[in-house]
């Protein structure tokens, strides 16, 4: 027996509010990772240089993330949720 979930409105919100916490916050630890990164010369070594493009490609998430329901609710073949999937993707 196959059952659809849906969700109504205030579980709706709720996942957007989360989503977008989780997405602030790691758009806020990237964004440092980056500025210590470029300051600081002696973080500067092969292993820290990795983490460095990790945290640019995790800009992305970050940003499509706090997107959150919105790309989706615009509609899919709408600019905003075209953008979100990119930067999910990349």
């Amino acid at each position: 027996m196959a059952t659809s979930t849906r969700f109504d409105e205030g579980q709706i919100r709720t996942l957007v509010v989360l989503e977008r916490a989780g997405g602030s916050i790691s758009l806020l630890a990237a964004l440092l990772i980056l500025i210590f990164y470029s300051l600081f010369s002696r973080l500067r070594t092969v292993p820290n240089t990795f983490i460095a493009f990790a945290a640019v490609a995790n800009l992305g998430a970050a940003i499509g993330c706090i997107i959150a329901h919105d790309g989706i609710h615009q509609g899919l073949t709408s600019p905003l949720c075209q953008l979100q999937g990119f930067l999910l993707q990349m």
